[in-house]
């Protein structure tokens, strides 16, 4: 592809072709959706250049798990780039940047509307330096409307988009989803839209201008709920455990203390449940044979369906629905799931090597190719480890790297020899 290097810089399993080799990536975005978005782009093949400000990303010291300035929530969205610690403020480090965006295919910024225009980084401008740039733009909520320049982050896409509102116990107030799942639906959009905007600009020869942010990710995920409401009037409501359209489909207690879940999401596995009821009860009222019935009756049915299952441990009870056929599952704390039998098959976690803190867990890539050898290539970089590298790459010379560096328009981080960013484990 036009102004991509078909360098890779990190390569596991097989050698051969990535989904995404040739693609350069220029990364402004910090904290959250945009470096996980990059770091799943850098894991099918792309080369993410992960631009820092001198004293780094604000996400590298949200903790101090690996030391100051080394955060493991940094490390866990960073993986499979590069960094170069760039000072925008001044005209030469501004340069330095188009030079890399001159070279590159897609450019990601995450700051707001009025931010981009002031740095002079806004679409119009770097598309008149390459026309070719698939640019991509994450905010918190849109780039038009009251809130457009407002600072915005994960929780407050989940409490305006409705969110947190159907999230909680019934009769609880409103409850934050545990993981930064806006953030993370727009990593996802992202990715998405990379993939589709390349595809789109193999058409045209054209490059093209992306927008996301988490309001409207957030909104996106209520697509089996948005219509209904609509069609309906009827609000939803916080319904705990539970799904305020199918019935049972919730938590229940065995005797033991314990939850689990039992997901009847059809008429078909209600009545591969009725086996299972008859002894303990007659189910087979005609108000429980359809799911809209069982969602009219929800508090009778499932108040009856507690008393049963309370009977026995939880393990029994998945034991028995596993049996007839009906969907269950346990529900796990984080550090049960990670041990958890089909996670280990599925290989959902993956291990980086760091030339100082060692070994660390993280995600493995959700999707899987049956021959491209994808996956998380390399550590979450040190600030600024890749700099020298990146500039002679960008065509800079010797001396003009190394006046760049007195002058402080750069910054490099030397990491041990044996700490190459070059691996990752399975």
């Amino acid at each position: 592809m036009s102004g991509s290097s078909d360098r890779i810089p990190f390569t596991v399993g097989e050698a051969g072709a990535l989904p995404l080799s040739g693609v350069r990536i220029v990364d402004l975005s910090q904290v959250g959706a945009g470096p996980y978005g990059t770091s799943l782009l850098g894991d099918l093949g792309a080369d993410v250049i992960k631009v820092e400000p001198l004293e780094g990303d604000s996400f590298r010291f949200v903790d101090d798990a690996f030391g100051e300035g080394e955060s493991a929530y940094f490390y866990g969205v960073n993986r499979s780039k590069r960094s170069i610690a760039l000072n925008l403020k001044n005209e030469r480090g501004f340069e330095v940047l188009t030079r890399l965006v001159e070279q590159a295919d897609v450019f990601v910024v995450a700051f707001r509307p009025d931010a981009v225009q002031r740095m002079g980084i806004d679409y119009e401008s770097l598309r008149s330096i390459n026309d070719r740039l698939i640019y991509c733009s994450i905010t918190a909520f849109g780039e038009t409307g009251p809130r457009a320049h407002m600072p915005g982050m994960d929780i407050l896409a989940q409490a305006m988009s409705g969110m947190m509102g159907a999230t909680g116990e019934v009769d609880g107030g409103p409850v934050k989803v545990g993981a930064p799942i806006a953030d993370f639906v727009a990593s996802f959009l992202l990715g998405f839209g990379v993939c589709a905007a390349l595809r789109l600009r193999d058409q045209t020869g054209r490059g093209e201008k992306i927008s996301v942010n988490l309001l409207d990710g957030q909104i996106s995920t209520f697509a089996n709920y948005m219509t209904v409401l609509d069609k309906t009037g009827v609000p939803f409501r916080r319904q705990g455990g539970g799904h305020p359209q199918l019935v049972p489909y919730q938590p229940f207690f065995g005797s033991d203390g314990k939850q689990f879940i039992l997901a009847c999401m059809n008429d078909r596995f209600w009545q591969r449940m009725l086996p299972l009821l008859d002894r303990y009860g007659d189910f087979h009222d005609r108000r429980f044979d359809t799911n809209t019935g069982r969602v009219a009756h929800r508090v009778e049915l499932c108040g009856r369906l507690e008393e049963i299952f309370a009977a026995q441990p939880a393990e029994f009870w998945l034991a028995e629905l596993e049996t007839a056929g009906v969907p269950c599952g346990p529900i796990h704390a984080l550090e049960d799931a990670i041990v958890d039998p089909q996670v280990i098959a599925n290989e959902s976690l993956t291990t980086l090597t760091h030339p100082v803190h060692g070994a660390y867990r993280a995600p493995n890539t959700p999707i899987r190719f049956a021959r491209a050898a994808t996956g998380p290539r390399g550590y979450a970089p040190a600030l600024g480890e890749h700099t020298a590298e990146i500039l002679r790459e960008a065509g800079f010379d010797h001396a003009e790297v190394a006046s760049l560096k007195a002058d402080d328009i750069v910054r490099e981080t030397a990491l041990p020899e044996t700490g190459k960013n070059t691996e990752a484990a399975s």
